[in-house]
């Protein structure tokens, strides 16, 4: 190591967190690293103040840590403070926060129905941060509504800077200019975007595809990360291959699919839900992943949470009943009070489990009622209904 220091330290970004195994986590990258508990042991004590002689690592762990970006060396003692964040078991991972009811678009598949006038209690918001840090999670995801309409928005951007968990912004790319842009403190933005122009024009109305792209390129250029949602309808299945090849040229990370489930605005518009036999493979297309799996014997979202404005912990978005009670009495409390989903029925038996973790259990039962299957998930894996013929294509109806 000559040359390059001694006193080795975390990068900024970089923090420890106690899940159901120790790790080391890089929000820059969303990258989380399993650890021993001798690397635990090592890496809690590389704040700049101890040198590699007193510290004895072994050295192929060392190596590894600074190709990865995770340690740098100092040629001088520079300590920092650490921080490590002590989680749960299940451990709550990824949070996604509704700022705001508030909604500029009128989208026809929108799940939360007629936009308000209701927003999250700013405090209430800024105590969550405190104790998302103190518990040790990765991603807070912050949604609406259109999160820019939040009235304490810039404040809320600024309490952003320097977390230990990993901020994304989720918005209809519609009201982000360039000075917004400029002065973000997420890591990552997501930009909704519902095929190309003619498919995302029909759900989010006219001329919201090109002034969302005219934000997705200005993040871009901003040198920001950017990713992709996009929700399968029968208007858009012919566009997603070249919205996909389109994506990936602009140099966005992550393109994740998602097919409707008939609720909120979306049961007034069924002809825009397509079969299941149609979606299914289109799921090929999409890269990166989301944090909804199962893991343990829990089923979907074993790891995640939504707040709503009135500051509730909600299992999602869609089992809004499903409550831990308010996160002003802390996020901790909430979390271990809010009732944990278990997989049951013929998911269990099934030898496909491992790998869908028994998909979206909301959709599941709407499909098959209590305990059923996720029929989506079983025509993706080419799983046949044991009750009768391979599933179809026949939507959620």
């Amino acid at each position: 190591m000559e040359g390059r220091g001694t006193y080795p330290r975390l990068r900024d970004g970089v923090f420890l967190k106690q899940l159901e195994r120790p790790c080391v986590y890089d929000t820059r990258t969303d990258e989380l690293y399993e650890l021993s508990p001798e690397a635990m042991v090592f890496l809690s004590q590389c704040d700049g103040s101890r040198s590699l002689e007193e510290l004895r690592p072994e050295e192929g762990f060392l190596a590894y840590c600074l190709e990865e970006g995770l340690l740098e060396l100092l040629p001088h003692p520079e300590p920092i403070p650490l921080q490590v964040g002590i989680n749960e078991i299940p451990s709550l991972r990824y949070l996604m926060v509704e700022v705001t009811e508030r909604c500029n678009l009128r989208c026809r598949h929108c799940y939360l129905g007629e936009a308000g006038k209701r927003d999250l209690d700013p405090e209430v918001l800024f105590r969550l941060l405190d104790d998302f840090d103190d518990l040790g999670g990765l991603r807070l995801m912050i949604t609406g509504g259109e999160p820019l309409l939040y009235p304490y928005f810039r404040r809320l951007n600024r309490a952003l800077e320097g977390r230990s968990f990993r901020p994304v912004l989720i918005t209809n790319g519609t009201l982000l200019d360039r000075e917004t842009v400029s002065a973000l403190h997420f890591r990552e933005v997501q930009f909704s975007l519902d095929g190309l122009e003619e498919g995302h024009d029909l759900l989010r109305g006219k001329g919201t595809f090109r002034r969302a792209m005219a934000s997705l390129e200005e993040t871009l250029r901003a040198g920001m990360e950017v990713s992709v949602a996009t929700v399968i309808h029968r208007k858009n299945v012919h566009e997603l291959e070249k919205l996909g090849i389109f994506l990936e040229s602009l140099g966005v990370s992550s393109w994740t699919l998602e097919y409707p489930v008939s609720w909120g605005r979306l049961a007034e518009n069924p002809d825009l839900v397509p079969g299941l036999d149609e979606a299914a493979p289109l799921f090929a297309l999409e890269w990166g992943s989301g944090p909804h799996g199962g893991e343990g014997g829990y089923a979907c979202g074993a790891h995640l949470a939504a707040v709503d404005v009135s500051g509730r912990l909600m299992k999602c978005g869609y089992y809004r009943e499903v409550s831990g009670g308010s996160v002003a009495q802390g996020l901790r409390y909430a979390w271990r009070a809010l009732p944990k989903m278990r997989l049951e029925g013929p998911c269990l038996s099934c030898p496909s489990l491992w790998e869908c973790g028994g998909g979206c259990r909301f959709r599941a039962e709407l499909m098959e009622g209590p305990g059923g299957r996720d029929l989506l998930m079983c025509a993706r894996l080419g799983r046949t209904n044991r009750k009768g013929p391979a599933v179809t294509g026949k939507g959620t109806s």
